[in-house]
């Protein structure tokens, strides 16, 4: 079983905050999402990560109750089971190449103290490079490899929402 925790989401929603500490000591597996855009505007999974662990800590008022390491794994290979992705769970022959790379020089990620910490507490998705999904390249160096000119999405979703207005 796996519960996938949205903090954003939740805060802006007023919504709750996830037990995640007591659903980690029982073994379950944890993930985190973004949930969509009507709930969390800013669908940034390093934010994400940012408030995992700033709202378990403070839920057990524990500053240390939640390493970085456990947030990044539920953000990453948590993710990859919740979602039965076995095969995207790490790098390695015979896996599916799902990864982001990250611009390490960035004054957000320095210095190189601790990269898990940087990225957990630091990373933005303004610092990711690269993304890849089953070994192919979606986006490099801030241009969409998708196939669709994202203005062309970004026009279609707005006279969408301006109908939508119209209907009010």
């Amino acid at each position: 079983m796996s519960v996938v925790t949205n903090p954003g989401s939740n805060t802006k929603l007023a919504s709750g905050i996830c037990p995640v500490k007591r659903l980690l000591d029982e073994g379950i597996n944890l993930a985190i999402g973004t949930d969509g855009p009507a709930s969390n505007n800013c669908l940034d999974m390093f934010r994400e990560m940012f408030l995992v662990t700033g709202l378990a800590k403070l839920r057990e008022r524990d500053a240390s109750c939640m390493p970085a390491e456990e947030v990044l794994y539920m953000a990453t290979a948590g993710g990859a089971y919740a979602m039965g992705l076995p095969d995207c769970d790490c790098l390695a022959a015979g896996k599916k190449a799902d990864l982001v790379m990250i611009d390490l020089q960035q004054p957000n990620m320095q210095p190189e103290n601790n990269l898990v910490k940087n990225l957990v507490y630091s990373g933005s998705k303004q610092n990711v490079k690269l993304t890849m999904v089953n070994g192919k390249v979606l986006y490099e160096d801030g241009t969409f490899l998708i196939g669709t000119d994202p203005a062309e999405i970004y026009t279609k979703a707005n006279e969408i929402i301006g109908r939508m207005k119209e209907c009010r």
